[in-house]
């Protein structure tokens, strides 16, 4: 006879087997009613989803970094809370009117109590916007012209309010809406000290910057940003690793690194105009990339050197960089991810999480992805297309940047091309081919129509019973306005490049296409 706890083992190992996502907590309840039979465990998981009810996850790992949230973002975080729309249209109780109208005479004692109003019924008669907004116009009004009236004496402070005892009374507040007055009035003040502090801190820095540079100009150490042009202290830029080494501020080169990582691209080259092809060292770099760009460059490195490595049957998992060699999706359709902080299982196809045993449509319909979501989807695939980049300018023959592919695609048809695939003649092409100048706007606009009406018909056939007025993408009259407004500038600056181009591309001669680097306008090459 088998040890119990032999029992147990092999019956979570072998429904891990089958459903590897599976709530640990969920196995183990499960287990023991079973009797730790994994035959039974798996049939009653198998049961609850034929009866629609899924199994219960595995929580899933936040895969962000943990990072301690700096000032800014909590006050940010009260923000959103405390002042949106839907609360200011809210009802508010008599109590809550009450009790804002007094934390705003105990926050600010010397503004008179008409004045405290009027801005309290501004801001919807919320206390948090209202706080926030008095305090800004207190710290910035000039004593000579001050904005209010001001008090000759403050009024008495209510010593259950103050800064060091504000917590208790909220903890033995029983009134729900006195309650949440309390809980903004506090929020703010602590918002508004966050705010303060960072300004302050701000303001040491940029004196302490100011300082320093007036250091290295007595000392001589000053020298010239080969990007932007303007002088630094030496101490504040970072130079390339060649011979002759060029000198750049922190933000030019930062900028430029997240450009290239916008670009899906790594390595960082040097500025400089002179064509230095040097890099940056590792010690230069972690003087201007921050946390978050030093990972992202990472990652997008160890993504091309798989994909350069060319390795066969080469998986990722959708939810982190980590990437494994699997059989045929024939053989196994579920990706089980190995990172430590991921674990998850994914489904190979539809790469979300891992749905088994449903198909991928059957998922997506238990999801809910509705009727007017699969429209709305068309209309992005059809602006962003099977390579996700969307042209802003210039002409159609479109390259991708990331490493390894580099791939040279029409933004028409998307095929792959070179110029004579184009209407050109001058570059090689002919009369009746796809265009190589064109409105963008005018194309997007084509293209996401005629793909919302083909959408909208196939979802139509497939959901008779579905109210049309649904499926209707509907904007407001604010968003037509600049819609409309962003179209025509575009066209604007379509009608001015498209001039320039003319008279930067005169017809060939009768020797031959000329060079292309010539003849490109100089803002595509």
């Amino acid at each position: 006879m088998d040890h119990p706890e032999s029992l147990k083992i092999t019956c979570r190992e072998a429904v891990l087997t089958v459903f590897p996502d599976i709530c640990p907590e969920f196995l183990l309840k499960a287990s023991e009613e079973k009797g730790h039979d994994f035959h039974e465990v798996i049939s009653h998981v198998l049961d609850q989803s034929e009866d629609g009810k899924s199994y219960p996850k595995r929580p899933r790992t936040n895969l962000k970094r943990k990072r301690t949230e700096d000032g800014a973002e909590q006050a940010n975080d009260s923000t959103r809370r405390f002042d949106n729309d839907e609360r200011r249209r809210e009802q508010k109780t008599l109590t809550y009117l009450k009790t804002s109208k007094i934390l705003l005479q105990q926050g600010f004692p010397l503004v008179a109590v008409r004045d405290l109003y009027a801005t309290f019924s501004q801001n919807g008669q919320c206390l948090y916007p209202t706080f926030m907004a008095m305090d800004k116009i207190m710290s910035e009004y000039d004593e000579r012209d001050p904005p209010f009236t001001l008090k000759k004496r403050p009024i008495k402070e209510n010593a259950s309010y103050l800064e060091e005892a504000i917590e208790e009374t909220i903890q033995n507040c029983e009134d729900v809406a006195e309650k949440e007055a309390l809980i903004e009035f506090h929020e703010a003040r602590k918002a508004r000290a966050i705010l303060r502090a960072e300004a302050d801190a701000k303001l040491r820095h940029d004196l302490a910057e100011a300082d320093n540079f007036n250091h290295a100009k007595a000392e001589g150490t000053v020298t010239t940003c080969e990007c932007c042009c303007d002088d630094f202290a030496l101490n504040r830029m970072v130079h390339c690793n060649a011979e002759k080494c060029h000198f750049f501020c922190y933000d030019c080169a930062r900028r430029m690194a997240e450009n290239e990582i916008g670009l899906s691209k790594y390595e960082l080259g040097c500025m400089s105009m002179d064509g230095c092809q040097a890099g940056f060292a590792r010690d230069q770099r972690d003087l201007f990339l921050d946390q978050n760009a030093a990972i992202a460059l990472e990652r997008i490195e160890q993504e091309a050197v798989l994909r350069l490595a060319g390795i066969e049957n080469l998986e990722t998992c959708p939810f982190c960089p980590f990437a494994a060699e699997y059989p045929p999706v024939e053989v196994d359709k579920e990706f089980r991810c190995q990172n430590p902080e991921c674990e998850f299982v994914s489904c190979r196809l539809c790469r979300q999480e891992t749905h088994i045993p449903k198909s991928c449509e059957e998922a997506k319909r238990e999801n809910g992805l509705s009727a007017r979501r699969e429209i709305e989807e068309a209309m992005s695939a059809a602006l962003i297309r099977g390579t996700p980049f969307i042209k802003e300018n210039g002409c159609n023959k479109m390259t991708c940047t990331r490493a390894g592919c580099m791939n040279v695609q029409c933004y028409v048809c998307s095929k792959s091309c070179d110029y004579s695939h184009f209407d050109d003649t001058s570059r090689g092409g002919k009369q009746g081919n796809c265009p190589l100048f064109d409105s963008v706007e005018q194309r997007h606009e084509a293209e996401v129509r005629a793909a919302e009406e083909a959408a909208r018909k196939k979802v139509e056939e497939q959901n008779p019973d579905v109210d049309h007025d649904m499926l209707q993408i509907k904007v407001s009259k604010t968003v037509k306005a600049d819609e409309e407004a962003r179209r025509n500038r575009k066209e604007r600056e379509f009608a001015g490049f498209h001039a320039r181009n003319r008279v930067l591309n005169p017809p060939a001669a009768p020797g031959g296409p000329p060079n292309d680097q010539e003849r490109q306008p100089a803002n595509l090459r």
